[in-house]
C-alpha cells in the first residue's frame, strides 16, 4: 500500500515497472520486459523468506498486484509509460487527492437552488430482482473500507464482513504494511479498531478481526463454480477512498492466470482469477464482487492497464480480476483458525520462459507429488484434469486452485509433438509462513 515505486522480482527482467496505487495490484503483461537469461519458478516449494520464489534460474514476467489506494504524489514529466500493445497487471489500493476532496467539499458547501430541491411527491423505486440496484443493496452494508496508516505512507483498501462478530476478509497486499492493526469503517459511518490475524502471500487472502461488535451485517457467499463467462456482475469497494462504490459489468473470462507481485516486491502471487470488466480502481483491493443475487463470488484484486509513468495512479480499462471465492473462503477459514494456509503443491520447477505449449519441468523436487507419479525433469506439461495448460503460469494457477491431497490427472510429453502421457497425482502440501 506504498506510493513508492515497486522494485523487480528476481522472476522479471528488464526495468521497474510503474508503481502502484492503493490497494489493488498491477500486472505487468508478457512482453512487458526485454527477455535475458532464463528464470524459473517453483511450484509446490516452501516459499524462501516471504513469499519468494527460489532466485535465479527460469522466471516469469507476468501481471502484479495492484496497491492499496496511497496519497498522491506529484505527477513526473516525461516519457510516456505507454508501450504498444503492452499491459500492465497491478493490485489495487486507493487513495482520495486534493482534486476528488475539493469537488467533493464543493458539493457539500451548502446552499439550496431550484437544481438541487427535491421533487415532491418522488421516492425510489423498488429494485427489480436481479438487477444492479437489488444486488447493490444486499452487498454494500457488507463492505468495509480499511484504512492502514504507517510512517512512511497511508492507503486505503476494501474488505467484507463474514460474521456479525466481526471477521472480515481482504487481501493480504492491502494489509502487509500495516504492522498488525488497521482502521475498519463500516457502512453505517463508524469506525473502529482491526486486528490482522493473519494473510497468505500466496493466494494474497488475509483475515482481520474487529473487536467490540456484533451487530454487523456479514455477506452471504456463492459459489465461484456456478459462474459462467457473459454473466452479469456487480463490483463494490472503496476506490480512491470513495467508500460504497458500485460498479457492473459481466465475468469475461474464468481460470484466468494472473501473476502478481505485493507491495515492496515481497509477495509473489499466482490466482487462477475471475476477470470482469466491472470498473475496478486503487482501493478495491479486498472489496466484492457478486452475482446478482448479491451474493459473494469473487475478492477484488488487480486490474490491467496500459502502461503508466512512475508516480501515476493506474486506472480501470474494463480488466479486472478477482480470487474466485470458493478458494477465499477456505483460505481465510483456515487463516482464522490456524493462522496459516495451506495450498496444493505439484513439486516442480517451471521455466517461466514459456514453451510453444505447455509448462516445462526444469527441475523435480525429492520427495514431491511429482516424483511420486513419475513426472521428469524436461517434461512439457500439457493438461491438468480437462484444463489445457498453456504456460508456466497457467499450472501454476491451475495447482493452487486444487485443495492439498486432491488427485488430479497430470497430461505431458518428452518434447513438442511428443507423445503424450497421463498419470494420476495426489497433490501435496505448501503451507504459507505463520
Amino acid at each position: 500500500m506504498s506510493d513508492e515505486q515497486s522494485p523487480r522480482e528476481p522472476w522479471q527482467s528488464g526495468p521497474d515497472e510503474p508503481s502502484r496505487s492503493g490497494d489493488t495490484q498491477r500486472i505487468p503483461a508478457y512482453g512487458d520486459y526485454p527477455g535475458t537469461a532464463p528464470q524459473r519458478h517453483g511450484l509446490g516449494e516452501a516459499p524462501r523468506g516471504y513469499g519468494y520464489p527460489e532466485q535465479g534460474g527460469p522466471q516469469q514476467v507476468g501481471p502484479q498486484q495492484v496497491p492499496p489506494a496511497a496519497e498522491e504524489r506529484p505527477v513526473r514529466r516525461g516519457k510516456s509509460g505507454l508501450l504498444a500493445g503492452a499491459l500492465i497487471l497491478a493490485l489495487l489500493s486507493g487513495g482520495v487527492g486534493g482534486v476528488v476532496g475539493g469537488y467533493v467539499a464543493s458539493r457539500d458547501s451548502g446552499g439550496s437552488s431550484a437544481l438541487s430541491a427535491p421533487a415532491v411527491g418522488q421516492g425510489a423505486s423498488a429494485a427489480p430482482e436481479g438487477s444492479v440496484q437489488w444486488a447493490a443493496e444486499r452487498i454494500i452494508p457488507s463492505v468495509v473500507m480499511i484504512d492502514v496508516r504507517t510512517e512512511r505512507a497511508q492507503g486505503s483498501g476494501s474488505g467484507v464482513i463474514l460474521t456479525s462478530d466481526g471477521l472480515i476478509v481482504t487481501n493480504n497486499h492491502v494489509i502487509a504494511p500495516s504492522g498488525g492493526t488497521v482502521e475498519v469503517s463500516f457502512y453505517d459511518g463508524t469506525t473502529a479498531t482491526g486486528r490482522v490475524i493473519a494473510g497468505d502471500p500466496n493466494t494474497d487472502v488475509a483475515v482481520v478481526q474487529v473487536e467490540g461488535r456484533t451487530d454487523l451485517t456479514p455477506a452471504t457467499l456463492g459459489s465461484s463454480s456456478d459462474l459462467r463467462v457473459g454473466q452479469d456482475v456487480v463490483a463494490v469497494g472503496s476506490p480512491l477512498g470513495l467508500d460504497g462504490t458500485v460498479t457492473s459489468g459481466i465475468v469475461s473470462a474464468l481460470h484466468r492466470p494472473v501473476s502478481a507481485t505485493g507491495e515492496g516486491g515481497d509477495q509473489y502471487t499466482v490466482i487462477d482469477a475471475i476477470q470482469t470488466d466491472a470498473a475496478i480502481n486503487p482501493g478495491n483491493s479486498g472489496g466484492a464482487l457478486v452475482n446478482m443475487d448479491g451474493e459473494i463470488v469473487g475478492i477484488n484484486t488487480a486490474i490491467a492497464t496500459l502502461g503508466a509513468m512512475p508516480g501515476v495512479n493506474p486506472g480501470s480499462i474494463g480488466l479486472g480480476f478477482s480470487i474466485p471465492i470458493d478458494q477465499a473462503r477456505r483460505i481465510a477459514d483456515e487463516l482464522a483458525t490456524t493462522g496459516r494456509a495451506e495450498t496444493a503443491s505439484l513439486g516442480v520447477f517451471v521455466d517461466m520462459r514459456d514453451p510453444e505449449r505447455g509448462a516445462l519441468v526444469t527441475e523435480v523436487i525429492s520427495g514431491s507429488a511429482a516424483q511420486d507419479a513419475g513426472i521428469p525433469e524436461g517434461a512439457i506439461i500439457t493438461r491438468l484434469d480437462d484444463r489445457i495448460i498453456t504456460s508456466a503460469a497457467g499450472l501454476i494457477a491451475a495447482v493452487r486452485a486444487q485443495v492439498p491431497g486432491q488427485t488430479v490427472a497430470i497430461t505431458w510429453t518428452d518434447g513438442p509433438g511428443g507423445e503424450e502421457r497421463a498419470v494420476d497425482v495426489q497433490l501435496g502440501t505448501q503451507g504459507s509462513t505463520p
